[in-house]
């Protein structure tokens, strides 16, 4: 599945005009990593993935992350410029309610 993640990151990287508008292109787990790519309006701006993990454009206005990170909602919100884009992560599954424990069993 990685092998598809990063042969569409590699078409977007190309066929995307510079400087999009600032977005969120892929957000997928695959492998056992959540990858995530995306646009800003001018390169070298900061971007915050769930207000914890910071990067920064590159001279074309494009960023990714590659973490071992897995959003419990399965939703990630990137702060670009102090607007919040979000999107939702492909093969994620999101967390359940809590279950019965050993100790709460009769």
């Amino acid at each position: 599945m990685s092998i598809v993640i990063a042969a569409e990151a590699i078409l977007l990287s190309v066929c995307q005009n510079s400087f999009a508008a600032s977005d969120i292109t892929i957000a997928a787990i695959a492998s056992g990593r959540l990858y995530i790519v995306g646009t800003t309006e001018r390169p070298h701006q900061q971007v915050v993935l769930d207000g914890q993990f910071r990067t920064e454009s590159d001279e074309a206005g494009k960023f990714e992350y590659t973490l071992i990170y897995h959003p419990a909602r399965c939703i990630v919100s990137a702060t670009i410029d102090g607007k919040a884009y979000e999107a939702v992560v492909g093969n994620c599954g999101q967390q359940g309610p809590p279950g019965s424990t050993a100790s709460s069993l009769p």
